[in-house]
């Protein structure tokens, strides 16, 4: 049994390889559409960012746990005006320029995806494949010993009585 699981882990192994590239392959196609569709621009805070609020133990919270969310003004791709909620530092006054991702549409989304996010994804999806077959495996090998360790136990304690009657005889 043992064999058989060292073999499945072996053989796990260009599966795993197999996931992750495919993964990698996937993310990169989205990288390439979020980079192609979001763009870059300064937007201008219409307010003053919120200051983070002290907790009891001198640190400092925040809403976003280092940025917040604050009303902010940018020019789109075509001239127009928009205001809107962006992330900033806390305690940025008013007139602060701030960077913002835009979709097409001119709303504010997340940056895109690099190509070094999609390479770490791939190898966190293999390894990921490798460890989800390693554990069943594992599980499967000590699950089908306890199993044949208790029948030996059976088997023992019966062969010990057997043996204990004919002893006893003598």
């Amino acid at each position: 049994m043992l064999l058989v699981a060292v073999l499945g882990l072996l053989i796990a192994l260009p599966l795993a390889a197999l996931v992750g590239t495919n993964t990698y392959r996937g993310q990169l196609a989205v990288s390439a559409q979020q980079q192609a569709s979001r763009h870059l621009t300064t937007a201008t805070l219409v307010e003053n960012a919120p200051t983070p609020v002290p907790a009891t133990d001198g640190a400092y919270l925040s809403a976003n746990g280092g940025t917040t969310g604050t009303h902010a003004r940018w020019t789109l791709p075509d001239g127009a005006e928009r205001v809107g909620t962006v992330a900033a530092d806390p305690g940025s006054p008013a007139g602060t320029r701030v960077p913002v991702w835009l979709s097409d549409a001119g709303n504010p989304v997340p940056a895109p995806m690099t190509s070094s996010d999609a390479t770490t994804t791939g190898i966190l999806a293999g390894i990921f494949a490798w460890l989800v077959v390693a554990l069943g495996l594992t599980a499967v090998y000590w699950s089908v010993r306890l199993v044949l360790d208790r029948r030996r136990a059976v088997h023992w304690e019966r062969e010990w009585q057997y043996a204990g009657e004919r002893w006893a005889r003598f």
